[in-house]
Order: structure tokens, then C-alpha cells, then sequence
């Protein structure tokens, strides 16, 4: 999904103070080094979180609970949104928690209607893993939303909320879908369920399937990426993407904005 990875001492998996690779730490390092350290090593967040990422965790929240215990999606959603509703949270120009709410309620309306039926044999919902690579310097961790048949086939499938449709070849080239096969090399396909907050919600599938090719070249990229965050190498990687980057304050030494808009969390 859309929220920060989540890592769990359970079931094999290693705590995030353990020096470990995840495909969001890989991500995070390649997208800018420096966003990686502050978010990290320092762990700085924003005050206020963004609406878009509440409305993915509590959709997330209502998907597992359809699959680990048969709740009525819409019903979890709209408790969960509730909970919510005086909380402080940011929302973008024409979003509101009103908004939201008649948003989740139909896409959880939909994929209950329509979607879920594509899903059989559930093998495990929100599963652990931690990989070890000989050629990787630190352990692969991360949890994996749903296996499962889709269509009839076993599959590692990621959901993800999002604001605008997923172009063809974002399933065929996602790192955090080769993360995943690495994980489940049983599994014959993956794929992306993307549920999209448009003003006529809907709700996307992709597949794509991983050759022995991408995961080597998955491999070797999270390898420079566990030396580079070994040796403690972290610069600003600038670009247009620091306009929307939470921590342009930091960087532009603004530290009366930072303070506003930041805090340093307790590490887990």
C-alpha cells in the first residue's frame, strides 16, 4: 500500500533498528540519499500527516480485515474513517474528509461487488519475509498484502490507493513486486490492485510475471544500495520532486519552517 513500510520482529522478521534493506529503504535511497537520512537516521515526519496516506492505511486496515477474518470491508472503512474525522490531518485543494468518506465507501462497495471474487485460495495475509542473498550485505525485509490466486493463478499481490490510474508498465517493472517474487518464488504471477480516488472511483488491476533477469538485476541494485547506506554516503539528490519533498525546509535551512512542519519521532 501507500503507507511507510512496515517491518515486524514476528515471524522471522528483523526490527527496524537491525541494519536490514527493504524495498521502501531502497526506494527512499535512490529517490535522494539525504531524504533516506533524514527520514531514517534522523526519523523526522511531518506534524500533520497527509490525507492521502491516512485514507491508504485505513483502507489497507479494511482489506485485511476482509481477508483474515471476513469483515465487511465498507463497515471496517467507515469506522475507521470516523475515528478520524476531528483528527488533524492535511487535505489537498477539493479533497475533504466528507470527500473521502463517500470515496472509500465505494471503491470498498466495488471491490467487495466486484473484485473480490478474482481471489481464492488465500495463503496469507500481510506476510513477513526476511531474504537472505549471499551476494546482499544486509537481509531483504518487508510484508507482502495478500497471497493468493488471482484468476486462478498463485500470485503476490500489492494494493495501492492512488489519485490517478497506473500507467501499463508500472506492474511490469515494480521493484516492490520483484521484492516480493524474491520472497515467493512459488508464486507465478503478481500483481497491482490499485483502488483510485477519482471523482468516479474504480478500481484497476495489473499483472505482470518476473523472469530470473529481473530479479538479478533487483539484486544487484539493492546491493550498491546496502554498500552505499553501509558506508553512511548521503548527499541531496535536487530536482523538481524538492517542491514536494517534506523535508525542502531542512535543506533550504529554513529551521522555523522545519520546527512547524517536522518532529523527530521515537525510533522502534
Amino acid at each position: 500500500m501507500d503507507a511507510p513500510e512496515q517491518e515486524r520482529t514476528q515471524n522471522g522478521g528483523v526490527s527496524k533498528q537491525a541494519p536490514h534493506l527493504s524495498h521502501s529503504r531502497v526506494s527512499r535511497y535512490l529517490h535522494c540519499p539525504e531524504q533516506y537520512r533524514l527520514y531514517y537516521h534522523e526519523n523526522l515526519r511531518r506534524r500533520v500527516p497527509d490525507a492521502s496516506l491516512v485514507f491508504g492505511k485505513i483502507v489497507h486496515a479494511a482489506l485485511e480485515a476482509l481477508f483474515r477474518g471476513g469483515e465487511d470491508p465498507v463497515v471496517t472503512f467507515r469506522t475507521q474513517w470516523n475515528a478520524i474525522r476531528q483528527a488533524p490531518v492535511r487535505y489537498k485543494d477539493r479533497e475533504s474528509w466528507d470527500k473521502l468518506l463517500a470515496i472509500g465507501v465505494t471503491l470498498m462497495e466495488q471491490f467487495a461487488r466486484t473484485d473480490v471474487g478474482r481471489i481464492t485460495t488465500v495463503r496469507a495475509v500481510e506476510r513477513p519475509f526476511t531474504v537472505t542473498v549471499t551476494s546482499l550485505s544486509l537481509k531483504l525485509v518487508g510484508i507482502i498484502d495478500l497471497v493468493a490466486d488471482v484468476d486462478g493463478q498463485r500470485t503476490v499481490l500489492d494494493f495501492k490507493t492512488s489519485a490517478t490510474t497506473y500507467p501499463p508498465f508500472e506492474a511490469a517493472l515494480s521493484d516492490q513486486l520483484t521484492a516480493y517474487q524474491l520472497a515467493e518464488p512459488d508464486a507465478t504471477q503478481t500483481a497491482l490492485c490499485v483502488l483510485v480516488k477519482t471523482t468516479q472511483p474504480k478500481i484497476e488491476w495489473h499483472l505482470s510475471r518476473r523472469e530470473p533477469a529481473d530479479l538479478t538485476r533487483y539484486i544487484a541494485k539493492a546491493g550498491y544500495v546496502a554498500q552505499e547506506i553501509t558506508a553512511e554516503r548521503f548527499y541531496r539528490r535536487p530536482g523538481r520532486w524538492c517542491s514536494y519533498c517534506d523535508y525542502l525546509p531542512v535543506c533550504l535551512g529554513d529551521e522555523a519552517l522545519a520546527e512547524r512542519t517536522l518532529v523527530k519521532v521515537l525510533a522502534p
